[in-house]
């Protein structure tokens, strides 16, 4: 092979690498303390049109909050997924989520707007 071929594949090589680096990393995952997960909670209040931040629920004694925001490289979200134990966090918040209540309201939520495509249809209509 010429040189020139080869350092085409090279570059190939590194492109299909990054490319598929950048796609998997727009999701992640990540513990945070009961203090740093409260206050990122108080987010879920604020809206924002450029990130977001959503309760998402509760499972094996922990609680998880979704944060989105739109990737600098190409197109879509990154989106990564915060939880923290039940045994960092207040005794009557936790009582609160093993109840199923939610703590917190996401904005969308109180603005009555889908939040995906699927929610159009679950969503009353607003009384006239």
């Amino acid at each position: 092979m010429n040189k020139m071929l080869k350092s085409a594949m090279a570059v190939g090589a590194v492109l299909a690498a990054v490319s598929v680096m950048v796609g998997c990393a727009g999701t992640r995952i990540k513990q945070l303390s009961g203090s740093e997960f409260l206050k990122q909670a108080e987010q879920t209040a604020q809206l924002n049109s450029f990130q977001w931040t959503s309760y998402i629920g509760t499972g094996n004694d922990r609680a998880y909050l979704e944060y989105g925001y739109p990737s600098l490289f190409g197109s879509g979200m990154r989106v990564t997924v915060f939880w923290t134990p039940f045994s960092q966090l207040p005794s009557n918040l936790v009582s609160e989520l093993r109840s199923g209540k939610r703590p917190w309201t996401n904005s969308m939520d109180r603005i009555g707007q889908p939040t995906s495509p699927g929610d159009v249809a679950t969503r009353a209509a607003p009384e006239k």
